[in-house]
């Protein structure tokens, strides 16, 4: 172990977008973990209110500015860090560490590249030079050249042949492969391509659309010692962007040749770049034999590696934290909590498979092009787990369409021309219509020659609609029953089928013994592992989960991140999974999503990877019977149902279930405050604005701004005002009065809303009082009132702040357009003193 390293400053990923969501700071999270448990001091910057991993680091060692060379600079020559770490903070912090290493800071302060050698960190950005390290490994190379003006692009994308990808060199932010059909497609790409490469600068290269895309994602000592944690399968072909692609794991399409023949490359580009800790290779592989390129190589945190941990168990994120320090694999030893007979010296075996399938913004950006490309456009996924791949696509389709009656879309509305275009030029409802062509009697070998599609993933497809066929035809018959359930279909599906409610169908299950059992993920597919904290529901024989404690409660995840409050979703969730532990709960999580924070083992007793729906939800009741269940405050229908069964339930945020009261569409003032049974806590009052100015209507608020620009006389008397109306109008937990004034005159009440979960979480990084641990204590029945009386909040505090939401309008290419809060990716938060 590197024993001179004793402060590390983390460069975080800054505010979600599409390309990254909370994988990069539930990794953060982690690394911290460790590198405390090596006695490391940790030094964060990072401008995302939702940041679980700045709750993580003492206030002396946290920056929240934005993650810019000028902030890591000055911050670097305050604070003296012997080491600097950027694979928790994707591209962005990749960006940074590379412009001040450029610019000598890095050397004049001696500061170390942890993970990343300094000669690495110019060429992994840089197509060119990462083809010159693919030449030397012998590794085929897509034919390409780097330009610098347009006229430069358009010879190069004459002599190599249309159709061309462009790429640009060394991005800020976290692009995609650009593929140009023309010649106006490729100005176009080339134009945006300059403005996002820090070298003004692109690289034009030959196609290979139609390929299959194949992730490996491995870990490497500075010994040189290296394990394959796993394979990842891409559905769609190239030409799909990755992030937009179905995407599996094991991998089950590929020839054992052709996976050791990619094993071994991955090993020998780590090994040429002599990379430490995790690194994440991307393959396009052709159909003729040895026919297979390099076009990716990420040696950091990602959406791969953090679906890789969740599919496997094995905690990358933590390992890799400790190879940074130079410690061998031999010598890892994991968190108790993950209870290995071994060191992280080991090479996953999977026994089940999992699915991920991407979530679209469309719904709330319904101007925005639809269509699948090479340019990324979900802004969440989420994942099925199962013992076949149609288990494992059923569960992933049933937990991303959100329907809380647990049913799918159809597409049998579409007439057989717009099926047919849908297949060649695919949308986000890509695999409801690949279903629907089976179902319309296309064949298996036209619609792969049509998709470029394997052929197995339609015959999994097909068994699913002969399953459906079986349920159709033989209604409350028990051996149907079981085989549907076997495979993935939900009580609410089945339900709906034979036309009856899911408590016919839960009846007829459990008067014929056809329960689900739970299966444990973890590395080792059951050899070395005796108790799994990660789990999945199937129905076989064998049960391995049991109820853990007589104290547990039972939070529902949200599931995968969509625009709006879900962003923040996840920070709010693991907050709550915190106190929960601090009040001596034992804590089972239902997810969905790979990326979530909630999900680390070392912050709950328990995982349950399973749709997040009615049925799922009583099967692990059954098993846990929890004395308590959080429930997120959208999830309406589940609310409701769940207290039909008298099930405990509480819900937070708290108040969620009511509407807001309003007299207007209207506000420019908002007043926080916490209430209980005792008192009302006036938290902070701001400013309510839009991000392009004045916010006409409510939904167009996506800043707030304190000091609030009201007078000591007139936040005095909203204060008043407030009170009397929450002492009049009971209500619990946050809640937000809302005020307009023109500056001049008294501030007129505009009505009154829960807090939104954006707003709790910048309330926390401002005050610097948990919030989400107060509402969880009053859930609880836990607060002290005495306590409550004496909150050291200072509403007339002179700290400049601001929050302000960011939107994938320029991922999506809507660069002009106006955001509404429902169509937040994420935010930035900002402090300035006056």
């Amino acid at each position: 172990m590197d024993n001179e390293i004793q402060k590390v400053l983390i460069i975080g990923g800054g505010p979600t977008e599409i390309g990254h969501e909370t994988e990069l700071d539930a990794a953060c999270v982690q690394v911290i973990q460790a590198f405390k448990k090596q006695g490391i001091r940790s030094l964060l910057i990072d401008n995302n209110p939702f940041s679980v991993a700045l709750e993580d680091v003492q206030p002396t060692n946290m920056f929240i500015q934005a993650v810019t060379a000028n902030n890591v600079q000055r911050i670097i020559e305050r604070e003296q860090p012997d080491a600097i770490l950027a694979s928790v903070g994707g591209v962005t912090a990749i960006s940074v560490v590379q412009e001040l290493q450029e610019n000598g800071v890095l050397a004049d302060n001696d500061v170390k590249t942890l993970g990343i050698p300094a000669d690495a960190l110019m060429d992994i950005n840089n197509p060119d030079r990462l083809n010159d390290v693919m030449r030397h490994v012998g590794v085929p190379v897509i034919a390409s050249e780097t330009v610098g003006t347009l006229d430069e692009a358009i010879n190069v994308a004459a002599k190599i042949g249309y159709p061309v990808i462009v790429k640009p060199i060394a991005p800020r932010i976290d692009t995609n492969r650009m593929l140009c059909e023309n010649e106006q497609d490729m100005i176009s790409a080339v134009s945006r391509g300059f403005s996002w490469s820090r070298f003004k600068q692109c690289v034009i290269e030959q196609s290979i659309v139609g390929y299959k895309e194949i992730e490996l994602v491995s870990m490497r000592d500075a010994m040189g010692t290296q394990v394959l944690i796993a394979g990842l399968e891409n559905i769609d072909p190239i030409g799909i962007h990755s992030g937009d692609s179905m995407v599996v794991t094991p991998t089950l399409t590929l020839s054992n040749e052709e996976y050791e023949t990619l094993r071994d490359t991955a090993f020998a580009i780590n090994n040429q770049f002599q990379f430490t800790g995790v690194v994440h290779t991307h393959f396009a592989l052709g159909s003729s034999e040895d026919s297979y390129y390099v076009t990716k190589v990420t040696p950091y945190n990602d959406r791969g590696t953090s679906l890789v941990a969740c599919a496997t168990g094995y905690p990358i994120a933590y390992v890799a934290a400790n190879l940074y320090l130079n410690q061998k694999l031999t010598d890892v030893h994991l968190p108790e909590i993950y209870h290995f007979k071994q060191t992280a010296l080991l090479e996953p075996s999977l026994d089940h498979v999992v699915v991920r399938i991407p979530l679209w913004p469309f719904e709330d950006v319904k101007n925005a092009d639809q269509h699948l490309s090479t340019v990324m456009k979900s802004v969440g996924s989420t994942i099925g787990v199962g013992r076949s791949t149609e288990e494992a696509i059923l569960k992933a389709l049933r937990s991303s369409q959100f329907s809380p009656q647990d049913e799918l879309p159809s597409m049998s509305d579409l007439t057989d021309s717009q099926l047919i275009s849908q297949l060649i030029h695919p949308l986000s409802s890509r695999i409801l219509v690949l279903i629907e062509a089976l179902r319309r009697g296309y064949q298996v070998d036209e619609l792969s020659e049509l998709t470029k599609i394997d052929p197995f993933y339609f015959v999994k497809l097909r068994h699913i609609l002969e399953i459906e066929e079986q349920i159709k035809t033989h209604p409350m018959a028990v051996d149907a029953l079981h085989e549907g359930r076997y495979y993935g279909f939900g009580d609410g599906m089945i339900a709906r089928i034979w036309h009856t409610d899911i408590e016919t169908v839960r009846r007829l299950g459990q008067d014929n013994h056809i329960s689900p059992t739970y299966k444990g993920i973890e590395p080792s597919a059951g050899e070395l592992l005796n108790s799994p904290t990660a789990y999945y529901s199937t129905f076989e024989l064998e049960n391995e989960s049991q109820q853990i404690s007589a104290k547990t409660v039972l939070v529902l995840g949200r599931g995968g991140n969509q625009l709006g409050p879900n962003a923040s979703a996840d920070y709010f969730t693991t907050e709550m999974l915190k106190q929960l532990r601090k009040s001596g709960y034992q804590t089972v999580i239902m997810n969905t999503n790979p990326n979530a924070g909630s999900l680390t083992a070392t912050l709950t007793d328990k995982q349950i990877i399973d749709p997040v729906q009615l049925g799922d939800i009583m099967n692990v009741i059954a098993i846990e019977h929890p004395v308590k269940i959080f429930v997120p405050g959208n999830r309406h229908y589940l609310t409701r149902e769940l207290r039909q069964r008298n099930y405990a339930i509480s819900i937070l945020p708290p108040d969620q279930e009511k509407r807001s009261e309003l007299l207007n569409d209207h506000a420019n003032i908002g007043l926080d405050l916490f209430v209980t049974e005792g008192h009302i806590v006036p938290i902070l009052a701001s400013d309510l604005r839009s991000d392009q100015g004045i916010a006409t209507t409510l939904d167009q608020i996506t800043l707030m701004r304190t000091p609030a620009t009201l007078t000591d006389q007139q936040l005095t008397a909203i204060i008043a005002h407030a009170k009397d109306y929450l002492g009049a109008h009971k209500r619990t937990g946050m809640v937000q009065m809302l005020y307009t004034t023109n500056g001049q005159q008294a501030p007129q009440f505009a009505g009154v809303r829960p807090t939104r979960l954006t707003t709790i979480a910048y309330l926390n990084k401002v005050t610097g009082i948990n919030w989400v641990r107060m509402l969880v204590r009053q859930a609880l029945g836990e607060i002290d009132e005495d306590l409550i009386a004496k909150l050291a909040v200072d509403i007339r505090s002179d700290r400049r702040s601001q929050v302000r939401g960011t939107f994938p309008f320029k991922q999506l290419q809507l660069p002009d357009q106006l955001g509404l809060t429902t169509q937040e990716v994420g935010a930035r938060i900002s402090f300035e003193t006056l």
